[in-house]
């Protein structure tokens, strides 16, 4: 038998990517870790993240998410989905595919610049979703040419693809399209990879007589894959594992072909072919076995009735002459048929060791001839001392192989009554689902041989355990325990798996798991106070075994006081007291908090501190307009930066630094904003002001002279309008008036004044009425 595998098999560079960003993200985040949908279309990569405990979340369900961090799946999200996160404050890692995120970025640029966006794939794939999801979830989503009905009635368009389409498919609706309207603009954002995997495909389906597609039965690419080699070799299947495969359908073919969709792992692709070829090296020791029966004396068993067996013949003639024997009160020849068996070959018999020989044992089988065992009859290892293997009187059991070994004395052979003895025992097994145990003695090929006592038995290394082992050279003289998966005793074919019992004993616990959540998530209530361990530190929080269900503390509820983070004031393993503040019904999820047992200090600061009193601070931050002090643990109070000094402040930082101590005064408490408003200068002395400057009567007397100048100059209307009597006196006093309230607020940002407010019909009557003028 010849194996093909087509280039360009398995994974394509996006999911690989997505799949190194999960095992980064695994190995880094302390905390829940999410993916939003599958990473990829392939159950086992899903099952196999999900026992690695990352949560698959569907895009509706990032609403109940509070924590945690999210993975986007290498299809790509929405638009919207990523802004909805981004003000959930969730650690995002956008695992999407590059040649995803190149749809993504075209969607959205031609749909801001007015484009109706058309996408020609699948409505129901992920990929399609996710990119509608940046054009406001307008765009036209075409999978056929007959869905273009009314595609005139849009003057410009822009067309993508999804990355897995096929190409013919794709130019064909894009050439109608262009038929139909005035201005197109086309991009063709089928994946490369894509596109060179479906051609190298295609081209090993044109070589073979059988071809085998490898990936995940929802998978958009791997479906097109099978199609592809349909329409190239009639025989065609589609696997998602070795376990799907009909091997004794594949043995009747000598040329097969194997590719695998872009999602489908190497270890899956490696199971497969070692599987069929381990197939195929079994039919082939099956062929050397026929060849080398047909060279030996064949013995038609089926013509040895019961009545042409020789030993009746020889008895009636025993009869004959004890018939003639004067004694006729003692029949010897009954006595002698009751000695004496009736065997054929294939037998089961069993005999006493009564001579052993360097390359024989020969046994009485109470039969009228001994039977002998061959060496090669009775073990398999040539080097073996038959001395050492057996006594004389020791029992065995063993089957008779020919009546007749060429001297007179009956073939047996222990070997085939072990092995039918090891068949029937893996029979029951396979029949009764037997967990059978063994220890790991050696490798062979890609899987483990495991001695289970009665006998050797073959494990794929998939079979193993849930996880993929790189060296299973590791795994030898391991214990394990396993369930006989397939069993087929004309080829002499039996598989243990280990991995079943790992599957279920997981799947057990994760229901006992579920069943003691709810049961203990039952069992909480808002307000109760408990006590649990810290189980997990993160930035944000930490996570709390509450005897079965994890409770969540954010940050912000484990402490009054300010901290940079959590594990600067908890330990994991560390025991802790809590208050329930809320339950999530729909996730079981309990919200705890730390401070809600503890006294506010804001209460404490308010009953033992009042404005004007002096407190003695530290500086905690450095801003621009001020810095922030803590007046107590928990409380802080800011020292704006005009309270800083009587002297200006150019910058606070110069002037203060963090960590600084100092006594302050309290110059306002706002209870309801609970906010304190400090002053470092209000304890120090004012400086004196300099004494206001006095005017000389010289200065006075010039000035009068000047503004008898000035007018003097003016003409008489001006004078007698603007200077005359004591109307300077009273144009000053508003000036003063004026001066004195200079620093009153005299609008505020949210009335929207207009200046026709402010100034009211101040021209009003200056130029007279429409008549006068």
């Amino acid at each position: 038998m010849e194996i093909i595998i087509a280039e360009k098999a398995g994974y394509c560079f996006g999911i690989e990517n997505a799949m190194k960003m999960v095992t980064d993200t695994l190995e880094s985040c302390q905390g829940h870790i999410y993916t939003l949908g599958p990473i990829s279309h392939n159950a086992q990569v899903t099952e196999l993240l999900k026992d690695q405990g990352v949560e698959i979340l569907e895009d509706q369900d990032v609403a109940v998410i509070e924590s945690g961090c999210i993975i986007l799946r290498s299809h790509g999200v929405g638009k919207k989905i990523i802004e909805d996160i981004k003000n959930k404050a969730i650690p995002i890692v956008n695992a999407t595919c590059p040649f995803v995120r190149a749809v993504q970025k075209k969607v959205e640029t031609y749909f801001e610049a007015g484009y109706q966006i058309v996408i020609i794939g699948n409505k129901n794939h992920p990929e399609v979703i996710g990119a509608n999801g940046w054009c406001n979830d307008s765009a036209l989503i075409i999978n056929d040419i007959n869905e273009l009905e009314n595609i005139g009635i849009y003057g410009r368009i822009c067309i993508v693809a999804q990355t897995t389409i096929i190409e013919s498919k794709f130019n064909e609706i894009c050439d109608a399209i262009k038929s139909q309207v005035n201005e197109v603009v086309i991009f063709n954002t089928i994946c490369s990879a894509t596109a060179e995997r479906q051609a190298a495909a295609a081209k090993t389906a044109k070589e073979v007589e059988y071809m085998i597609v490898i990936g995940g039965y929802h998978s958009s690419n791997t479906q097109k894959l099978a199609d592809i080699c349909k329409s190239y070799c009639e025989n065609t299947c589609h696997i998602e594992t070795i376990r799907d495969l009909d091997l004794t359908e594949v043995m009747k073919y000598r040329k097969i072909g194997i590719t695998a969709g872009a999602s489908t792992p190497d270890w899956i692709v490696k199971e497969v072919l070692e599987g069929m070829e381990e197939q195929n090296k079994i039919a082939e020791e099956n062929v050397v076995e026929e060849i080398t029966t047909e060279k030996q004396p064949i013995v038609e068993v089926e013509v040895v009735e019961p009545a042409e067996v020789v030993e009746p013949v020889e008895k009636a003639v025993v009869v004959e002459e004890i018939d003639e024997d004067d004694d006729a009160n003692f029949d010897f020849a009954k006595s002698i048929e009751e000695s004496l068996k009736t065997i054929r070959r294939g037998t089961e018999i069993e005999g006493e060791v009564i001579h052993i020989d360097e390359d024989e044992v020969i046994l009485n089988i109470g039969y009228k001839a001994d039977g002998i065992i061959k060496k090669n009859d009775f073990t398999w290892k040539s080097d073996e001392v038959l001395s050492e293997l057996v006594q004389l009187g020791d029992k065995v059991w063993c089957i008779v192989t020919d009546l007749n070994e060429g001297s007179g004395n009956v073939k047996l052979s222990k070997i085939k009554y072990d092995n039918r003895l090891v068949q029937k025992q893996l029979s029951d097994a396979f029949d009764n689902k037997t967990i059978l145990e063994g220890t790991i003695k050696d490798i062979s090929g890609n899987g483990l041989i495991v001695d289970i006592g009665f006998t050797d038995i073959y494990m794929p290394a998939s079979q193993y355990h849930v996880r993929y082992v790189k060296d299973l050279n590791t795994l030898i003289g391991e214990k394990v325990k396993g369930i006989i998966i397939d069993y087929n005793p004309k080829r002499r074919r039996a598989i243990l798996s280990q991995k079943i019992i790992l599957e279920k004993d997981m799947k057990d616990r994760r229901e006992q798991v579920k069943e003691m959540k709810e049961k203990r998530f039952a069992e909480l209530n808002v307000d109760d106070v408990i006590k649990g361990i810290v189980k997990t530190i993160t930035n944000f929080g930490i996570f709390v075994d509450l005897e079965g269900i994890d409770g969540f503390v954010h940050r912000s509820d484990l402490t009054w006081e300010k901290i940079n983070e959590p594990k600067d004031i908890v330990e994991k393993g560390q025991e802790i007291e809590a208050k329930v503040i809320a339950k999530n019904e729909e996730d079981k999820k309990i919200k705890l908090s730390v401070k809600a047992l503890l006294d506010r200090p804001w209460d404490d600061f308010v009953a033992k501190n009042k404005v004007d009193d002096l407190v003695e601070v530290t500086i905690t931050n450095i801003l621009d307009f001020g810095a922030f002090a803590e007046v107590i643990p928990g409380v802080e109070g800011l020292i704006h930066v005009s309270e800083i000094s009587y002297n200006r402040v150019e910058s606070v930082a110069s002037v203060l630094k963090t960590g600084d101590v100092l006594t302050v005064k309290i110059i306002g408490i706002n209870a309801e904003k609970e906010k304190i408003s400090l002053s470092k200068k209000a304890t120090e002395e004012a400086p004196a002001r300099p004494a206001p400057t006095q005017r000389s009567s010289s200065s006075s007397s010039s000035s009068s002279s000047s503004s008898s100048s000035s007018s003097s100059s003016s003409s008489s209307r001006d004078r007698s309008s603007s200077y005359g009597g004591g109307g300077g006196d009273r144009n000053r006093r508003p000036q003063s008036q004026n001066t004195s309230n200079r620093n009153k607020t005299v609008y505020e940002e949210t009335a929207n004044v207009t200046l026709g407010d402010s100034f009211g019909d101040m021209f009003s009557g200056l130029f007279g009425d429409d008549d006068e003028k």
